[in-house]
C-alpha cells in the first residue's frame, strides 16, 4: 500500500455564465483494476476500512457486506498530499461525487445512519492503514469540515437529509459517529423509496462564496432525477470561522438494519473547480529581445592607503565586488530602446551575469530606480564611486556624506530611495569561472520610462568579480533577456515543442483582445507538417471561436494526426476595429504515442557450487515518455525458489548470494509511470554439475545410479551390493 500520494493537475477550461473556470480531477477511482489499496491519482486512491475481512473488490465495484458486519463501518480515502491539503479561494468550489448500488435487501428505518464528509485535521498527519475506529486513532478529534446525514430506505419511513459543519473541535468527539459535534441544516425532503440494483450518486458540493461564507450543497440523485437535496451556509457557525481546507472524504454506515444488506461502491470523485487558471505548463509565448549591457564599470572608495571615491576604476576585465574598507562595487547600464515594444508589456525578463572567479558566497544585487537620473549617462571611463547611480556619496573615502547612513550603509549598501534590493547573488555553494547566474527582473522592465535599465552589484562578503561589457569571451558578457508577448493568438495547446499522443483531438489558444470596445476577433488557423502557409491546410472559423478539431474535414491533408510526426501551426486574427491582419507566431509540436519499457531480463543460467554469487543481467529502455511525470523506474522481485535478498532491486544489473540449491526465478519490471513491462529469468544452481543437471532438466536418476552422481559404475554396484551383504530372508531356517 503506498503511504505518500502525489497531487497531479489535468485542467480542463469550463465556460459558464461568462466567466472561465478551471476543474482539476484530484481523484477519479472507479476500481475498474479491483483494488482498493493502489494510490496513482488522480485515477486512484487507496480506500483504507474498518472491517477489510467484508469487502469484496471486483472490477468496478468496491462491496461493502454490511449484514455480516457487526455494528457500524467506516470508511476513509485521502485525495491530497499529507500536510499539503487542497485550499479553497473565494469562487472556487469542491464537488464530491460517489456512485453506489444497494443490495441484497433495505430497511425501513428514520435514523440517519449514514453519513459522509469532507475533512481536513490540521494537526495530525494522515492515517494510511485500515482502523475499526472512527477517531483515527485519535487524529481526528479536531478535524474540521462538512458533512452529510441521510437514512438509505425503500418507504417513506425514511428520514430526511441534513448537511452539517463540525464544530465541536476540541474534544473527544469521533468523526462522524458523534453528531451532536455538529450544527445542522434545517430538514428537507425525504430520501425515500429506494431499489435495490439501482445505480445512485451522492454529490456533495463545498462553494466558497466569499471571504466569510462557505456553502455546502448535498444531492442524492438516481436515473431519474434528483431525490433529496439540502443546504448548509457557513458564515462562521459554532462562533468558528469558515474551513477552506481539505484532503479527506470519510464515510460511516451503520449497521445492515439501518442502511443495506450490502452496499456496492462503483465510484469515488473529487473536482476542485478554480475561478483562477492554472499556471501555463509550456515555454513562455511571445518574441524574445536580447541585449547585451552597453556599459559597466567598478568603482572603488578606498585602496587600503588612499581614497579612490572620485577616481574612474575602468577596465575591461572585471566587475569587482567587496564590501570591506575597499568597498568595491560594480554598475551595468543596458540601453532597451531599440526594442519595437512598450516595456510595460513584457511577460518575462532575465538578467544574467557571469562569474570569472571561483569563489564562495554572497552579493546583493539591486536595479537602479527608473526616476533617478543622476550620471545616467555615465560610460566605463567616467563612472566614479561618488557620481554611480544611486550609491552612498563620501568625502574622505570612510564615512558617508549623509550622516544618516552607517559606515557598513556606505561600503555594502545602496541609497535605498533611488535603487530597488533584487535576489542575492548565491554562490554560496562555490562556483566556478564561467558559471552563470539568472535574475528575474521583470519589475524593473515594466516599470522603465526612457530605455535605459541599469543594475549594481554590492555588498559581497569577499572578492568576487564578474565579467564585464567588454569580457574578451562574448559568451560572459551581461545580458538582459526580454519576452513581448505576441499581439495575436496567445498561449498555445499544445504548447511550442510539446510531446502528445494521437489522441490530442483539438487545438486551443487565446484570442487577443479588440483594439476597440465592441470589436470581434476572427481567426485563420493554418496545420500542417512544413511550416510554410502555402504548404500547410487553413481553416476559417466563426468569429470568437478560439479552438479548433484536428479532424480531416478542418484539415484535409494532416488530420487526424499520426504518430511519430512533427506538426506546425498558427493562428492569424483579424480584428473588426482595425485593418491589419495580426500575423501569429508558428508553433509545433510532437506526435509520439507512449511506448512500454523494453526489458530483458537477460539469459537463464544453469550453474553449480555453494554458496555461489549469481549475477542479474538485466537490460531496460524507454522511450522517455509520458512527460509528464515521466516516472522511470525498475524493479528485481523473486518469483521462486528459497527466498534470497536482491540488493540493489531498483537497478538493471545486480546480484544475490545463493545458500541452498535450487530453481529460481527472478522478474525484472520497467515502469514508465504509465505503462510497464516485465521480463524473468531462470536460475538454476545445484551442489554439484550432476545434481544442477537433474535440476534444470527435471528428469529423475537412474535407478541404479545408487550415490546420485550420474555415472551408473562399481561404485555403485559395491553400495548396492554392500548394502545388502549376507543379509538373510529365510526367515523359516535362517539360512543354515
Amino acid at each position: 500500500m503506498t503511504s505518500t500520494l502525489k497531487k497531479f493537475s489535468l485542467w480542463a477550461a469550463i465556460l459558464a455564465v461568462g466567466a472561465a473556470c478551471w476543474a482539476e480531477a484530484l481523484l477519479y477511482d472507479t476500481f475498474a483494476d479491483g483494488s482498493r489499496a493502489e494510490t496513482n491519482l488522480p485515477n486512484e486512491s487507496a480506500v483504507w476500512f474498518s472491517h477489510p475481512d467484508y469487502l469484496t473488490m471486483s472490477e468496478g465495484s468496491l462491496a461493502i457486506n454490511q449484514l455480516d458486519i457487526a455494528g457500524s463501518s467506516k470508511m476513509w480515502t485521502y485525495f491530497a498530499p499529507n500536510g499539503d491539503p487542497v485550499t479553497l479561494a473565494v469562487g472556487d468550489q469542491l464537488i464530491a461525487t460517489v456512485e453506489f448500488t444497494p443490495r441484497g435487501a433495505m430497511y425501513s428505518t428514520s435514523s440517519k445512519t449514514f453519513r459522509f464528509g469532507i475533512f481536513y485535521d490540521p494537526t495530525d498527519e494522515q492515517l494510511l492503514e485500515d482502523a475499526n475506529s472512527d477517531d483515527g486513532k485519535g487524529r481526528w478529534y479536531d478535524s474540521r469540515g462538512y458533512a452529510v446525514q441521510l437514512t438509505l430506505s425503500p418507504d417513506g419511513t425514511a428520514g430526511t437529509v441534513q448537511v452539517g459543519k463540525r464544530t465541536s473541535v476540541s474534544g473527544t468527539e469521533k468523526l462522524l459517529s458523534s453528531t451532536g459535534a455538529y450544527s445542522w441544516s434545517s430538514s428537507s425532503a425525504r430520501a425515500t423509496n429506494l431499489s435495490l440494483d439501482a445505480l445512485y450518486t451522492l454529490s456533495l458540493t463545498l462553494d466558497r462564496t466569499s471571504e466569510e461564507e462557505m456553502k455546502a450543497t448535498f444531492t442524492f440523485s438516481d436515473s431519474s432525477g434528483v431525490i433529496a437535496t439540502n443546504s448548509l451556509t457557513d458564515d462562521g457557525l459554532g462562533s468558528l470561522p469558515i474551513y477552506t481546507n481539505f484532503d479527506q472524504l470519510f464515510f460511516r454506515m451503520g449497521g445492515h438494519s439501518g442502511t443495506a444488506d450490502v452496499l456496492d461502491y462503483h465510484s469515488i470523485k473529487i473536482e476542485h473547480i478554480s475561478s483562477v487558471a492554472p499556471p501555463y505548463e509550456g515555454p513562455l509565448v511571445g518574441t524574445l529581445y536580447t541585449f547585451t549591457a552597453v556599459e559597466s564599470c567598478r568603482t572603488e572608495l578606498f585602496d587600503g592607503v588612499n581614497p579612490r571615491m572620485d577616481e574612474n576604476r575602468n577596465d575591461n576585465s572585471k566587475l569587482s565586488i567587496r564590501s570591506d574598507n575597499k568597498a568595491v562595487k560594480s554598475w551595468i547600464k543596458f540601453d532597451i530602446n531599440d526594442m519595437e515594444y512598450d516595456p510595460a508589456d513584457a511577460r518575462a525578463a532575465t538578467l544574467k551575469i557571469t562569474a570569472i572567479r571561483a569563489r564562495s558566497g554572497t552579493a546583493k544585487l539591486s536595479s537602479v530606480n527608473d526616476s533617478c537620473l543622476d550620471n545616467i549617462g555615465w560610460t566605463k571611463t567616467t563612472l566614479t564611486w561618488n557620481n554611480a547611480p544611486g550609491n552612498i556619496p563620501s568625502d574622505d573615502g570612510a564615512n558617508p556624506r549623509n550622516t544618516e547612513f552607517s559606515v557598513d550603509d556606505l561600503r555594502a549598501n545602496l541609497d535605498p530611495l533611488l535603487t530597488t534590493g533584487l535576489p542575492n547573488v548565491d554562490y554560496s555553494a562555490g562556483c566556478q569561472v564561467g558559471d552563470q547566474f539568472s535574475f528575474d527582473v521583470l519589475s524593473v522592465i515594466q516599470q522603465d520610462t526612457d530605455g535605459i535599465v541599469q543594475f549594481a552589484l554590492h555588498g559581497s562578503n569577499g572578492l568576487m568579480d564578474f565579467a564585464t561589457h567588454g569580457h574578451a569571451t562574448v559568451a560572459y558578457r551581461p545580458v538582459l533577456e526580454i519576452v513581448i508577448p505576441p499581439a495575436g493568438a496567445d498561449w498555445p495547446i499544445p504548447y511550442y515543442g510539446q510531446i502528445v499522443p494521437t489522441t490530442t483531438s483539438k487545438l486551443k489558444w487565446t484570442n487577443p483582445e479588440p483594439n476597440l470596445p465592441g470589436g470581434v476577433i476572427t481567426c485563420r488557423v493554418y496545420f500542417g507538417k512544413d511550416p510554410n502557409r502555402p504548404q500547410m491546410d487553413y481553416k476559417d472559423l466563426t468569429a470568437g471561436l478560439s479552438e479548433v478539431a484536428l479532424t480531416a474535414e478542418n484539415f484535409e491533408h494532416f488530420a487526424p494526426i499520426q504518430d511519430k510526426q512533427i506538426y506546425y501551426w498558427v493562428v492569424d486574427c483579424q480584428d473588426s476595429t482595425r485593418d491589419d491582419i495580426l500575423e501569429g507566431q508558428m508553433w509545433y509540436f510532437q506526435v509520439n504515442n507512449n511506448e512500454a519499457p523494453v526489458v530483458n531480463a537477460g539469459p537463464d543460467q544453469v550453474t553449480w557450487g555453494l554458496p555461489k554469487t549469481i549475477y542479474l543481467d538485466g537490460q531496460t529502455s524507454d522511450d522517455g515518455l509520458p512527460v509528464p511525470p515521466g516516472a522511470y523506474t525498475v524493479l528485481w522481485t523473486q518469483i521462486s525458489g528459497p527466498t534470497v535478498s536482491i540488493s540493489p532491486n531498483d537497478t538493471d544489473k545486480t546480484s544475490v548470494e545463493i545458500t541452498e540449491s535450487g530453481v529460481y526465478e527472478f522478474k525484472l519490471t520497467a515502469d514508465d509511470g504509465e505503462k510497464e513491462t516485465s521480463d524473468t529469468v531462470r536460475i538454476v544452481v545445484g551442489t554439484d554439475a550432476c545434481q544442477a543437471s537433474h535440476l534444470n532438466t527435471g528428469q529423475p536418476y537412474n535407478r541404479s545410479d545408487i550415490n546420485l552422481d550420474c555415472v551408473v559404475d562399481l561404485e555403485d554396484f559395491a553400495l548396492l551390493i554392500a548394502k545388502n551383504w549376507l543379509d538373510c530372508t529365510d526367515t523359516l531356517n535362517d539360512c543354515k
